[in-house]
């Protein structure tokens, strides 16, 4: 049997590594008010190994270094302690145990920041909105100038927060200097627009990197210490017309202190006949370091083992395969199988089983047949308010007691590792008075604001209705809009409600309806009109309308659409991906009972793959 490259031994310093497999750095946003939280535990040691190396998720050094939401700070004496038995668990399984600290810079906006401050970077110009890989657009606020004399005290904030790292029993830290975040904000020219000693030419663009890997080698000592670099990238605006100039001058400084490893991001990897292209732009980097060299950046099992094989680097780090694969080094090991996410999403589809617009116990057995592990659910569509319902039993999310409904139910899907987004609705001219409170008229238009109840009941997400002539569409649809104020005539008028709503919110994801298909030659023709919306849009994508188990591999297999939608298909079949990848047979569909009020039957009654066998 061939030598497995990425599973054989090293040694990074004092460090034995049984393994070349690291666990990434990934931002978990779990760390509520900023402190690591006990379920952290079971995160990290389940990716524990004798001998593997972990990295933390990025790690504020301040109050002021916040950008996102619920991610772990160690400035305080409650996070130092809170991170303890953390790295006492991966410490009990053997593992070696890095924090990667930074600060984010102008990556943030007035929330984030104490007392609803500037973010400080090296600049007064703020970032773009920006659409990140997951489809979210983030905003972010126009940053303040950091003042010459300020930047010292940023300096001793990345000093103690490696001080604090090793009282709470990490290994060593990582140094964040990548990814358009604060220390790249100063090494980058498009970020830094200074005229003191830290902008200008390459060596002062370093300056104030180079400043804070000084001041944590004279504290925690060089052995202990790695940086993250990506000089390639182009991350938040923050791009360099020379960037592996740029790179080598930081290998040349960082041999200098002496400091144990250099993590380095690949430039972003194209797809070319279906896969992967790493661009494999660090040979240089890797031949002028003199420690222990880490790349990053799309690499699988052969890819990982071909370029540890062939000397390009020392160890290669994984985050969403170490994400979904917990054991890692083991499916490597044994060439198993990976978890992958699955790309088959349970449509939204109305139940009319809310008894008083309640959400019922039955419905935790309903959802929960229909999770896996890393699959995407949407529940049936939820109204917005009491004046949003013209279907019976239809759940709402309006009021506290329907929260609480919703909160079991969501608990049983994240049971199982599922991701469940809630579908908000109001259904406008659809309903009639006896829908409606007091027996009034239902409305075509409305002032209130989509409801922010879902941050509380725990669902991931919403999904907003704007399809199928519920109200968002009667507003966007000239046929049913006939006003003559700002929300009527023009295209750009019609749309504005919706857009109103999307505004406030931001949006990780689009969920398009294909036309209605036809019957050819007695099999469905799907009419794929969507190709332009899809390549026009800037998230994940997902196509629904008849898509079956073949039409629907084929369009993901095309780059047509992210995931598929599967509405009848999934209802009747609750392990609807567990049987497309065994190409099993599936379960009819029942019409009679799509609309009935019945708790169990049509409902949570289709049976199993096992028991139907």
């Amino acid at each position: 049997m061939a030598e497995i490259s990425l599973l054989t031994p090293y040694k990074m310093g004092k460090f034995d590594l049984s393994h070349r497999v690291v666990l990434a750095p990934l931002t978990r946003t779990r760390s509520y008010g900023n402190v690591p939280q006990p379920h952290a535990i079971l995160y990290y040691s389940q990716r524990a190994s004798k001998g593997g190396f972990l990295i933390t998720e990025a790690t504020g050094v301040s109050d002021t270094a916040q950008g996102y939401p619920e991610t772990p700070g160690i400035w305080t004496k409650e996070q130092v302690e809170a991170w303890k038995p953390i790295v006492k668990a991966v410490h009990d399984k053997g593992g070696i145990f890095f924090c990667q600290i930074w600060h984010v810079g102008r990556v943030s906006s007035y929330g984030y920041q104490p007392n609803g401050q500037a973010p400080i970077s090296s600049t007064d110009r703020p970032i773009p909105a920006q659409t990140h890989h997951d489809g979210t657009v983030e905003e972010y606020s126009t940053p303040r100038r950091l003042r010459t004399d300020e930047i010292p005290n940023v300096v001793n904030d990345f000093r103690l927060a490696a001080r604090n790292a090793i009282e709470a029993g990490f290994d060593g830290i990582e140094i964040h200097g990548a990814h358009g975040y604060l220390l790249e904000q100063f090494m980058k020219e498009s970020a830094n627009d200074r005229t003191d000693e830290y902008g200008g030419s390459l060596e002062n663009r370093c300056r104030f990197a180079l400043e804070v890997i000084q001041a944590i080698v004279d504290e925690i000592g060089a052995d202990r210490v790695g940086i993250r670099l990506s000089p390639f990238a182009d991350y938040m605006e923050a791009w360099d017309s020379d960037p592996e100039a740029l790179g080598l001058y930081m290998i040349q400084a960082l041999n200098k202190f002496g400091i144990l490893y250099c993590h380095m991001v690949e430039p972003r990897m194209a797809i070319v006949d279906g896969r992967r292209q790493i661009p494999h732009r660090l040979l240089n980097l890797r031949n002028a370091f003199n420690g222990t060299f880490i790349a990053a950046g799309g690499y699988d099992r052969d890819e990982g083992n071909k370029v540890v094989a062939e000397g390009y680097t020392d160890l290669v780090a994984f985050g969403r395969l170490f994400l979904a694969n917990p054991d890692l080094p083991k499916r490597f090991e044994l060439n198993a199988p990976l978890n992958k996410y699955d790309r088959v999403v349970l449509a939204p589809l109305t139940r009319s089983r809310s008894y008083g617009n309640v959400p019922q116990p039955h419905a935790i057995l309903y959802y929960s047949h229909r999770a896996s592990k890393g699959g995407l659910l949407i529940t049936e569509a939820t109204g917005v308010s009491d004046t949003a319902q013209g279907y019976p039993e239809t759940p709402g999310i309006w009021t506290k007691e329907q929260v609480e409904a919703w909160k079991p139910i969501v608990k049983a899907v994240h049971d199982k590792g599922g991701i469940f987004f809630c579908q908000i609705w109001h259904v406008g001219r659809v309903s009639n008075y006896g829908y409606q409170p007091n027996g009034q008229a239902p409305i075509s238009s409305t002032d209130r604001p989509i409801p922010a109840q879902t941050h509380h009941d725990g669902f991931d997400g919403i999904e907003i209705h704007g399809a199928h002539g519920y109200l968002l569409e009667q507003f966007m649809k000239d046929n049913a809009n006939d006003r003559t104020d700002e929300y009527g005539g023009s295209l750009e008028n019609r749309c504005r409600f919706v857009l109103e709503a999307l505004n406030k919110l931001g949006i990780l994801y689009c969920h398009m309806v294909e036309p209605r298909m036809a019957h050819v030659d007695g099999r469905r023709q799907i009419p794929h009109r969507l190709l332009n919306i899809r390549n026009a849009f800037n998230g994940t994508f997902i196509a629904t309308g008849g898509y079956d188990r073949d039409e629907g591999n084929k369009v993901v297999t095309e780059g047509y659409t992210d995931l598929v939608a599967f509405g009848r298909l999934f209802l009747a079949n609750p392990d609807l991906p567990k049987r497309f990848e065994l190409n099993a047979p599936l379960n009819k569909y029942n019409m009679s009972t799509f609309y009935t009020q019945d708790p169990v039957v049509g409902y949570t009654d289709y049976p199993f793959l096992e028991s139907s066998a």
